[in-house]
């Protein structure tokens, strides 16, 4: 067995089962459920239909990479999106099967726990596989709190040097879970620099991308960001 999984903590919906237990809801409101992030409405029709319209070639393995046609549909909407340049479909996307195995085996992928001190980064409160993927690495999470009081922003300039100097990966959410914050250009500036200071890779988890509100403002991308700041190529960058 893995040694680090002693190091884990409890799963949150396992804690929040066990809040729960024995709490009876009012029964003159309809409770808002606030646990699984899943869709809420039945599936439209035009995607039961792209489904069943599929499902002949369920008898097949898909290959790693996916089709081409759909890693070029993908860069296409992310250009538009964004208003990026031209993404290479070959070498700049990867389609994954949701985004937590993702973040998870990429930690475990750039994560050298050899190196002395090996640490990383992560907002708090955050999504557990943060930690999750830091700890069976063989690393040392370093939480970085969103408080009120900074417009739920984390303070990366209290990260000390030291820490800075052994951290090989940061973990960060925007538009944020559970805080809703969006990152702004300056704050990814910030973050780009000091990823070229001490050499570590972001991991930016953009799941909760397209819920917003103002159709005319989406919230700003780390890519778009990158794209702005004029960082070809988005050295040290990972979208998720």
């Amino acid at each position: 067995m893995n040694p680090q999984l002693a190091r884990l903590q409890p799963y949150p919906f396992e804690r929040l089962r066990a809040l729960f237990a024995g709490v009876t809801p009012n029964a003159a409101r309809r409770p808002i459920n606030l646990s699984l992030g899943e869709p809420k409405h039945p599936t439209p029709p035009l995607i039961l239909e792209a489904l069943a319209a599929g499902a002949k070639g369920l008898a097949n393995y898909p290959t790693t990479a996916g089709p081409p046609a759909l890693r070029e549909a993908i860069a296409e909407w992310l250009s538009r999106r964004h208003a990026l340049g031209t993404l290479d479909p070959a070498t700049q996307v990867l389609p994954v099967l949701g985004s937590r195995e993702a973040l998870f085996a990429f930690g475990q992928t750039v994560i050298d726990a050899s190196r002395v001190g090996a640490t990383v980064v992560v907002p708090n409160p955050f999504y557990q596989i943060y930690e999750g993927a830091a700890l069976l690495a063989g690393a040392t999470p370093h939480c970085v709190n969103s408080i009120a009081e900074n417009g739920y922003a984390p303070r990366w300039d209290e990260v000390p040097v030291s820490v800075w100097a052994r951290t090989q990966l940061l973990y960060v959410c925007s538009p944020d879970n559970p805080t809703g914050r969006v990152m702004s250009l300056r704050d990814w500036q910030a973050l780009f620099e000091l990823s070229d200071r001490h050499d570590f890779i972001i991991a930016a988890d953009e799941c909760y991308s397209e819920v917003y509100f103002d159709e005319a403002n989406p919230p700003l991308g780390s890519l778009a960001a990158a794209d702005a700041l004029g960082r070809a190529g988005y050295p040290r960058l990972l979208v998720f």
